[in-house]
C-alpha cells in the first residue's frame, strides 16, 4: 500500500516549524482511512511532552484544515494532505466535505 503525501503543504499553509515537523508523521501514521487516534499519535510522537504544547500545535493544525475531528478521539486527516491507494480519494474528499459541512 502507498501513500500519496502533498508536499506543498507547509509551504501554502504556512505552518509554523513545529507544525510542519508533525505533518509527516500525522500522514504516514494515519489509517487508509485518514483517520487517527489523537492519544495513540502523542504517545508516539513523544518528543512533544508539554500537553499545552500539543493544544498549541493540535489546534494549529485543526485551523489551517489539516485535521478534523470525527469522535472525541478519531480525527481525520485531510484527503488533500494525503490519502492511500487502499480507498477512493473521492470517498475521503466526500466523507471530509460532510464532517466540514456538519461542523458548520
Amino acid at each position: 500500500m502507498s501513500k500519496y503525501i502533498n508536499t506543498d503543504t507547509a509551504a501554502n499553509n504556512k505552518l509554523s516549524r513545529t507544525g510542519c515537523a508533525l505533518l509527516l508523521p500525522l500522514m504516514l501514521l494515519a489509517n487508509k482511512n485518514n483517520e487517527i487516534n489523537k492519544k495513540a499519535f502523542t504517545s508516539t510522537v513523544n518528543w512533544i511532552t508539554d500537553p499545552r504544547t500539543w493544544n498549541k500545535y493540535w489546534a494549529e493544525l485543526v485551523k489551517k484544515g489539516i485535521l478534523m475531528q470525527l469522535d472525541k478521539s478519531t480525527w481525520m486527516v485531510s484527503p488533500h494532505e494525503c490519502y492511500t491507494d487502499g480507498i477512493s480519494h473521492t470517498t475521503l474528499i466526500n466523507k471530509w466535505n460532510e464532517v466540514r459541512n456538519a461542523i458548520k
